[in-house]
């Protein structure tokens, strides 16, 4: 499976949970489109030519993620980004606050999970 691959499913991973940024948007979270017209694997193809473009620059703050971790990488990362917007995915949404620490546990267990099956001990 290549590294796009990867990335696009962490998005549908994210996407389940009802958070899609890549999905068109007001900026602040809203999707701008009725749902019936989103198709998630165009999302999950243009996030993972947009997260690898930002690896391959070599200036990426979050750095370069290796194969192995990948999937947790991307997961960690919007936990990140979100924390850092003060977007806790309004109380308002059926996941509450809890996207956050969602994506974050998702991401141990991904990362815990990659390493098992990698490592040899």
């Amino acid at each position: 499976m290549s590294k796009l691959e990867r990335f696009a499913e962490a998005y549908k991973l994210m996407a389940e949970l009802g958070y899609r940024p890549a999905a068109p948007s007001d900026g602040l979270g809203g999707i701008t489109i009725p749902s019936a017209e989103l198709d998630v694997d165009i999302e999950a193809r243009e996030y993972a030519d947009w997260f690898a473009a930002q690896e391959d620059t070599g200036e990426f703050p979050a750095g370069c993620t290796d194969y192995i971790s990948n999937r947790a990488a991307v997961l960690a990362f919007e936990a990140f980004r979100l924390m850092n917007a003060g977007l806790f995915w309004g109380s308002d949404t059926e996941n509450g606050p809890k996207l956050v620490p969602t994506l974050l546990r998702i991401a141990a267990e991904e990362y815990e999970r990659a390493m098992r099956e990698e490592l040899p001990y």
